[in-house]
């Protein structure tokens, strides 16, 4: 095994605590959806609020149906969008004029975020609270900064006292939403008032965006960063780094339906399948993150039926795949061995670290003994808080995880075994006579410049000295195509020219690797878009050798 120093990264026990949850439910939830069918929002028309304001009467409003629809899936925790961009604050606020106090509901007096609270409480929920920076009604606009800077004090008092509020008035809040960085200064209300609450970006930030909105992280998934990106409030996936000393754990926001929104029109606005959802979950929860999935309330406030059916059977689906493994076990050291108590079909592995001691392991591999014969079922770089492999289906006794490199002795806190059922449709092997040895996608791309670098881990994969062949392929119904500009061979940090070349087409290559033992890296760049892309595929790898 190949020893690396230990980590600097650790857990706070609260980061600790909020992974563990894994899974949350978003809320998103704008009373004034009627706005599209009055025309494009003109905020700054006092006659164009009371409009929208008349219109919410909350009819249907119910908060214990949000909060079931929580526990459906499976969630510990749910975040509440109580003011977005638009600017309505969903509560009694005692700043600006476009509010619960300005409705109909209640003759003015409802507080949906204090109902809120009352329903998570009930049904044993954490609350989490969304606050967005920009606010079309007063003119602010990203980081909280006023287009008119003779307007910027008055906006930081308004979105201070805000703050305040949803902090000091509905209880214990497990996480607070900024949505990007912020420009105005919080830190010392959240220190005084919830210094044990997850913070979603700003420079107070203790999680991390994935980079995207389709719910899966990056593999590997790191949890660590280094400080100055922390600080930035707004790193993502691609600034994940093993050898990092903040520790930053990554949540993947998503959407049950196209959109974030309620659509009156739903075919416009399709509920996402029970396979694409599953997916997620592998990709999000299964390398280690934490699953934010969207709920829209129409703007009465009710869910519908067919989106509380679909976050249900997400749940039933995850429960009766993972809730009782065949079998599970700890240990620590380089090998660690798992009796499954007589011959069991297995199709799933699911590995943890210990995190309170770091993110030790950087490259492993699991074998399965089958009929005495030991055979390699699965491999990988990152573990972290949680690691889910999927393979084909085979008769096992015993399971064995071998660490090939790992910063300290590795620490495995679960090492378990499944027969869950085949896996979701996006991590299939896209190629039945290759191995998947990694995923890009338009998730890991940096939307500034519309490019992206990725590193593959190879050594998991490569046992044997020989040729090899990989290639670059593509999920099909994703609307670009992958232009690569670079692709190069690094081993032991050195890059080997000579060990790779070029295939038939400009997403093939062969790799010829005369010794095993060494870390072995495929680094490859794409070209630049004139957009973000939207494209995701595997790294897809096999045996070359004539004799093989």
């Amino acid at each position: 095994m190949k020893l690396h120093a230990v980590p600097q990264a650790r857990p706070t026990p609260q980061q600790a605590a909020w992974q563990q949850m894994e899974l949350g439910l978003f809320i998103h939830w704008f009373p004034m959806g009627w706005y599209h069918d009055i025309g494009q929002p003109r905020l700054s028309d006092a006659a164009y609020r009371a409009e929208l304001l008349a219109r919410c009467t909350c009819a249907t409003l119910d908060t214990r149906q949000w909060a079931r629809s929580a526990t459906d899936l499976g969630a510990k925790y749910l975040v509440f969008v109580a003011k977005h961009a638009l600017g309505f604050c969903a509560w009694q606020t005692d700043e600006g004029d476009f509010n619960m106090k300005r409705i109909p509901w209640k003759n003015g007096r409802g507080d949906v975020v204090a109902e809120l609270a009352a329903s998570c409480r009930e049904a044993g929920i954490r609350l989490g609270i969304y606050l967005a920076a920009d606010t079309m009604v007063m003119d602010a606009g990203a980081r909280g900064l006023t287009r008119d800077p003779a307007r910027q004090a008055e906006y930081t008092r308004v979105y201070r006292a805000w703050l305040k509020e949803l902090l000091t008035r509905y209880g214990d809040i497990v996480e607070v939403w900024f949505d990007g960085s912020l420009a105005i200064e919080v830190g010392d209300i959240l220190q005084h008032y919830a210094p044990r609450a997850m913070v979603f970006q700003s420079p107070y930030a203790t999680i991390r965006w994935v980079g995207q909105e389709e719910g899966y992280a990056a593999d590997p998934a790191w949890h660590a960063v280094w400080r100055q990106d922390a600080l930035s409030g707004v790193a993502t996936q691609r600034h994940g780094d093993p050898d990092g000393d903040t520790w930053l754990p990554l949540e993947c926001d998503a959407r049950l339906r196209r959109d974030w929104g309620f659509h009156h029109d739903l075919a416009d606005n399709p509920l996402r399948s029970l396979d694409e959802l599953l997916a997620m979950y592998y990709g999000s929860v299964g390398r280690g993150a934490v699953l934010l999935l969207n709920q829209a309330p129409h703007p009465q406030g009710h869910i519908l039926p067919e989106d509380m059916a679909r976050m249900k059977e997400l749940g039933d689906e995850i429960r009766r795949r993972f809730a009782r493994p065949l079998a599970s076990g700890s240990g620590s050291g380089a090998v660690v061995e798992l009796d499954l108590g007589g011959p069991k079909e297995i199709d799933h592995v699911m590995l943890q670290e210990d995190i309170s001691q770091g993110q030790r392991v950087r490259a492993y591999r699991v074998a399965a003994r089958s009929g005495g014969q030991w055979r390699a079922v699965c491999a990988g770089s990152a573990i972290g808080y949680k690691k889910i492999d999927c393979f084909e289906p085979l008769p096992a006794e015993a399971l064995r995880f071998t660490a090939l490199e790992s910063a300290g002795t590795p620490i495995l806190r679960t090492l378990a075994a499944f027969r869950a059922g085949r896996p979701p449709a996006a991590l299939r092997p896209l190629d039945s006579a290759w191995i998947a040895v990694g995923e890009w996608g338009s998730g890991q791309f940096d939307h500034g410049s519309c490019q992206a670098d990725w590193t593959f881990n190879l050594s998991p994969y490569l046992p044997e000295a020989g040729q090899y062949a990989l290639r670059f392929a593509q999920h099909p119904g994703y609307h670009d195509a992958l232009r690569l500009n670079r692709v190069w061979l690094e081993v032991d940090g050195v890059p080997q020219d000579s060990y790779l070349s070029s295939g038939p087409d400009a997403l093939g290559f062969a790799l010829y690797l005369p010794a095993v033992g060494r870390q072995v890296a495929l680094r490859a760049q794409s070209s630049r878009y004139d957009h973000p892309p939207h494209l995701r595929g595997q790294l897809l790898l096999r045996r070359a050798d004539p004799n093989a």
